[in-house]
């Protein structure tokens, strides 16, 4: 058998998840707050591949789901609480093996309570893991609707599906890697559940005493401020275009995308805010029509706002 521990796994699961390593009921882990978080690597000389992880969600709600899948074929989801994931591998030839972090609760305590993911090792039956070969990446900053929460229902983690939103769809199908900066209820304004604070004090930390390697991504595409509508229009002007200010100084390079929520929440003012700071503006109007509630996009409607998202980016992506 051959063993990758936190440390081991660090160094490409980084590319795509705000991963770091971490002490979890006294073990050390491959740990993050974030649905959506991946990693992908790329196993030869094996016929299977497991992943340990700890069951480490607020233990009176439903566990923390993971997924994985082999080749790019369909997701398999499995619950913290079974301690592993089996991977059979069709042969001992080389694939690549992706594994996301998939669903969790509100009830969870990421920010202050170390409730996070946490995966404590990657074993084979003696082959060798690599990282998989890098890609275009992309920075989404979000909510719930990034994150990937009540694609399927509205059963905290159950119903969750961080493989399934419209940013891991489009991903897909161009062929991109991909980091969540995304947490639930959260905005500009409204600090998100989990003890979460808002979006200026989240984009650079993986919870209240863990900064944040901050990565050099091509492209960042932000899409929040659904969860601002109690508050005033000038209110939100105001922190929408300081949080905008923030992530332009933190992500330099980068191509900046600026989303108006899939509800039309404060469209205007965030239209106003991309203009004056020239960032490209993308009104999302009719992008998604088919909800789990009106505002979380189920199955059709990730599906929907995915080709919409690749039928805007492929152009560029292929020059």
């Amino acid at each position: 058998m051959t063993e990758y521990l936190p440390k081991d796994l660090l160094p490409f699961a980084a590319r795509t998840g705000r991963w770091t390593v971490t002490q979890v009921q006294d073990q050390p882990t491959l740990y993050t707050t974030n649905l959506g978080s991946l990693i992908r690597m790329v196993c030869s000389g094996s016929d299977c591949v497991n992943v340990y992880v700890i069951s480490n969600g607020n233990p009176k709600w439903p566990d923390q789901k993971y997924a994985y899948r082999v080749d790019s074929d369909i997701w398999h989801e499995f619950y913290a609480k079974e301690g592993l994931a089996h991977i059979e591998l069709p042969d001992s030839d080389e694939h690549l093996v992706e594994v996301i972090t998939a669903g969790n609760t509100d009830f969870d305590d990421v920010w202050s309570g170390g409730e996070g993911f946490a995966l404590t090792k990657v074993t084979t039956d003696g082959g060798e893991i690599k990282a998989a070969q890098p890609r275009k990446l992309f920075n989404f900053i979000g909510d719930s609707i990034t994150a990937g929460c009540w694609i399927r229902g509205k059963a905290a983690s159950v119903s969750y599906g961080a493989q399934d939103t419209y940013s891991a769809l489009a991903c897909d199908y161009l062929g991109l890697d991909s980091v969540r900066i995304a947490y639930s209820a959260a905005g500009v304004l409204r600090p998100g559940t989990g003890g979460v604070p808002v979006a200026r004090e989240f984009l650079t930390k993986i919870d209240d005493h863990t900064h944040w390697k901050v990565n050099k991504p091509d492209y960042v595409i932000v899409n929040i401020g659904e969860n601002d509508r109690k508050f005033e229009d000038d209110e939100f002007l105001t922190a929408y275009s300081n949080f905008i200010n923030e992530v332009v100084a933190t992500f330099p390079d980068a191509e900046i995308i600026v989303l108006s929520p899939f509800s039309q929440q404060f469209s205007a003012e965030i239209e106003q805010v991309a203009t004056q700071h020239m960032l490209e503006f993308v009104d999302t109007t009719d992008w998604c029509t088919s909800f789990t509630d009106r505002v979380h996009p189920d199955e059709d409607g990730s599906e929907q706002a995915a080709n919409h998202l690749i039928n805007h980016l492929k152009g560029r992506l292929t020059k």
